[in-house]
Parts: structure tokens; sequence; C-alpha cells
């Protein structure tokens, strides 16, 4: 998986873009104000597009969540 396309769908910055000719990201959110704190990109708390991983499994989930739906 690409960096853009790890930031767009796994960590749910969807408008997120790649700055040409460069190695640099405009890290973007449709639904917060996002921004890039010591190189890590973050939500606003509450942030409907905001994931963190499954405590079982690590798997990607919504921010409102714990488990997967495996996991529960």
């Amino acid at each position: 998986m690409s960096r853009l396309a790890h930031y767009r769908e796994s960590l749910g910055f969807d408008r997120a873009k790649h700055i040409p000719f460069t190695r640099l990201y405009s890290i973007k959110c449709s639904a917060c104000a996002a921004l890039v704190i010591n190189s890590i990109p973050a939500h606003e708390t509450g942030c409907p597009n905001a994931t963190v991983e499954c405590n079982g499994c690590n798997e990607r989930i919504p921010a409102n969540h714990r488990y997967c739906g495996d996991c529960r």
C-alpha cells in the first residue's frame, strides 16, 4: 500500500495529497481541521473519520469502538 493510500484509507485523511516533486504530503480531512504534530498526523477529538487499532487484533477501526466485529 502506498503512503498516500495509507493516509487516505487507513488513517481517515480523505483529502490528503502528495506534493509534486517532493517527498512531502499535505494532510487534510473533510470532517475536521487535521494537523501534523512532530511528524505524526492527527485528527481533532471526536472526528468521525478518525481510526484506532482494535485492542484484540490491531485492525484499523472507527475511533468510537474498542474492538472490531470479529473480536467482540
